[in-house]
């Protein structure tokens, strides 16, 4: 397996998603201290698992589509434009597409997620549970 790769330049045509968790596809666009995924997730896609990071924050820009989620106990419908964030040690997840229109987000990590860079470059897919790092 090869180092994740840094670039300076992400063309979505030359892009191809890689399953980074189970099921799961994205892009990942690694940097020094933050890393960033894009999702997406057609219709149908089964609920995402309640989980939180102990080393990572997570920002999530919403793009396109309306997803439910749930971050501490608060559970809301964000739609395109819409931010989250979820702060180190933070229950978050439980996520699902609303309506019949793919979701298209980016969830942005610090620090990187370097084992979602890894799944990129053909390592296995990242489990997340619970607690995850």
């Amino acid at each position: 397996m090869s180092a994740p790769e840094r670039k300076v330049v992400w063309r979505a045509a030359e892009e191809e998603p890689a399953e980074l968790r189970p099921g799961r596809f994205g892009t990942v666009m690694l940097g020094e201290h933050v890393s960033v995924v894009k999702w997406e997730f057609p219709p149908g896609t089964p609920r995402g698992k309640l989980h939180s990071h102990a080393d990572h924050e997570q920002w999530t820009y919403i793009i396109a589509g309306h997803f439910e989620v749930q971050i501490g106990d608060e559970v809301t419908v964000l739609d395109p434009g819409d931010v989250s964030y979820a702060p180190k040690g933070t229950q978050h997840g439980n996520t699902f597409v609303v309506g019949d229109e793919t979701v298209v987000v980016l969830d942005i990590f610090s620090p990187p997620r370097e084992e979602y860079a890894d799944a990129a470059a053909g390592g296995p897919p990242v489990e997340v549970g619970e607690r995850s790092g």
